[in-house]
């Protein structure tokens, strides 16, 4: 009965860290995603001199995040989002022109984010980047 209480406590203490680091693995899919949609932005300014049309234009999905970008990019501009969903619903993070990374929403017990975003990619709950 003792072991079988003590398998019960470790399980107990363990699983809230074990899906902590799986869902702070599902978030490197974003950020990975958002460094991949940025370097297929700055390819095709170099082939054209305008992210105009650009590969953002078409959303993906990777991991449980969207890729996008929010508004159209003009010849000079542009903002790419990840928005995760299901078990990653709640983060949204972006990346624009000028390589800034920002996150722009977290789910709650993840902190707030001020507006305008927050200064990196957030990946850990005590707001860490």
């Amino acid at each position: 009965m003792v072991a079988v209480a003590m398998v019960a406590i470790l399980a107990a203490v363990a699983m809230p860290n074990y899906r902590e680091h799986v869902l702070r693995s599902q978030i490197t899919d974003a950020t990975q995603a958002l460094a991949d949609a940025r370097a297929a932005m700055e390819q095709h300014y170099l082939n054209q001199r305008s992210y105009t049309n650009g590969p953002c234009a078409t959303a993906m999905v990777v991991g449980t995040f969207t890729v996008t970008c929010p508004t159209t990019p003009t010849a000079e501009t542009y903002q790419i989002t990840a928005t995760g969903s299901q078990v990653t619903a709640g983060f949204t993070f972006a990346i624009d022109h000028h390589g800034t990374h920002q996150t722009l929403a977290l789910p709650a017990g993840w902190g707030s984010v001020p507006a305008g975003g927050h200064p990196c990619w957030i990946g850990r709950k005590d707001q860490a980047c």
